[in-house]
């Protein structure tokens, strides 16, 4: 707890380590009561989005130097120099005259809008909405965006929420959109699994401009949202688009390496409308993408795209056959390979670089944020 008044006092940027979740938030400590903390927070992009109340009992670590909060701050800086997203950011004023979750889930039922719950029972993190609050309890109403038919309505004693993610961008458009969403019916998700299903389901796809989710065969509990941009004979080029809508980069994935497309699914159903949102609002692509790239499918595309992150030392993320999965720049180009110079944390750790044969990339994700603002850095650095 001292750790955290420091981090008020001193309003430092802090990680935020949970005790049995992954997750790790990061931001700026704005209030602390007897009981817990309210933390605004940041993306990975540097963007504020929106905060999190935290009980102490949740808390496993708090970190106020590191090679991550470096990049962070980093990160922080160059969002703040590029059109702001009109959505998102906390709003909510707090005091210290009543307890900080009494005061964010009354925000949340008086305003309607979407929260995220960990109740430490369960261990569940579920979004939903307040609809009745008494002096010990609330009633949470639940939304399943992956099953629409999936709304029930939990009792959940105070000292039994571990944590409360509000406002934010996804629970922003979540909230705007929500009288749409609990009209919209719930579907039958469809998917394919065999290669050639595959391939006739990406052709569909692109053709129609249809809105699909695609899993990999190197980790099949990933999964891509996008558009398909190009298909060649045996690789696909799509355009993702990210948990909120908006454009994300581009993923180039051999067929074979796709374990399953889904053509049809509540999930998409739900970020489709998030798009249209978004596209309403003018801020359909992160800040500093370029949605607007077009390949031809009459080539190779690993090859296309390869020599122009090696002729460019563009900042890219490739999955090999080998299982590893690493983010780096490109060198050099032909024979069919390519020198690889790994990098993590901003900062390249294989200045050598490693010789990689083409056969044995399956994967190459490029033109991301992260990609993006890691190359920014190392240049900055004079890294690269």
């Amino acid at each position: 707890m001292s750790d955290l008044r420091y981090a008020l006092q001193r309003k430092v940027l802090v990680n935020v380590y949970q005790q049995k979740q992954d997750v790790v938030y990061t931001g700026y400590v704005t209030i602390v009561d007897d009981s817990g903390i309210i933390l605004t927070t940041f993306d990975d992009g540097g963007s504020e989005d929106g905060a999190v109340y935290l009980t102490y009992a949740v808390i496993e670590l708090v970190e106020f130097d590191s090679d991550d909060l470096d990049n962070m701050r980093f990160r922080i800086e160059i969002a703040a120099q590029q059109t702001a997203v009109s959505y998102g950011r906390m709003t909510t004023d707090f005091n210290l005259k009543r307890p900080l979750i009494r005061q964010v889930l009354e925000t949340s039922m008086i305003e309607e809008s979407v929260v995220m719950v960990l109740d430490r029972n369960s261990g569940e993190l579920n979004e939903g909405t307040v609809t009745r609050i008494s002096d010990h309890d609330f009633d949470f109403q639940i939304f399943d965006k992956f099953q629409l038919e999936n709304h029930p309505k939990l009792v959940l004693p105070f000292d039994e929420v571990e944590l409360v993610e509000f406002e934010g961008k996804e629970l922003t458009l979540q909230t705007a959109a929500m009288g749409y969403l609990e009209t919209m019916a719930s579907v039958e998700t469809n998917r394919v699994t065999s290669l050639t299903s595959i391939a006739k389901a990406l052709a569909h796809a692109q053709q129609t401009k249809q809105l699909i989710s695609l899993n990999p065969v190197a980790d099949e509990g990933m999964f891509f949202v996008g558009r398909v941009n190009t298909l060649s004979a045996d690789s696909v080029i799509i355009d993702l688009v990210d948990m909120t809508g908006q454009f994300g980069g581009y993923w180039l994935v051999k067929l074979p390496a796709i374990a399953q497309v889904i053509t049809q699914s509540d999930y998409l159903n739900v970020i489709d409308t998030y798009i249209a949102i978004d596209q309403r609002l003018g801020v359909g692509v992160q800040p500093g993408l370029n949605d607007e790239r077009l390949f031809d499918a009459t080539t190779d595309l690993f090859q296309t795209v390869l020599s122009q992150a090696a002729a460019f030392h563009h900042v890219i993320r490739l999955q090999l056959t080998d299982d590893q999965s690493v983010v780096g720049y490109l060198s050099k180009y032909g024979n069919h390979q390519v020198i690889f110079h790994q990098v993590e944390q901003g900062t390249v750790i294989d200045p050598m670089g490693t010789m990689l044969e083409l056969a044995d990339i399956e994967e190459v994700a490029f033109d991301y944020l992260d990609a993006m603002l890691t190359e920014k850095q190392l240049r900055n650095q004079g890294e690269l």
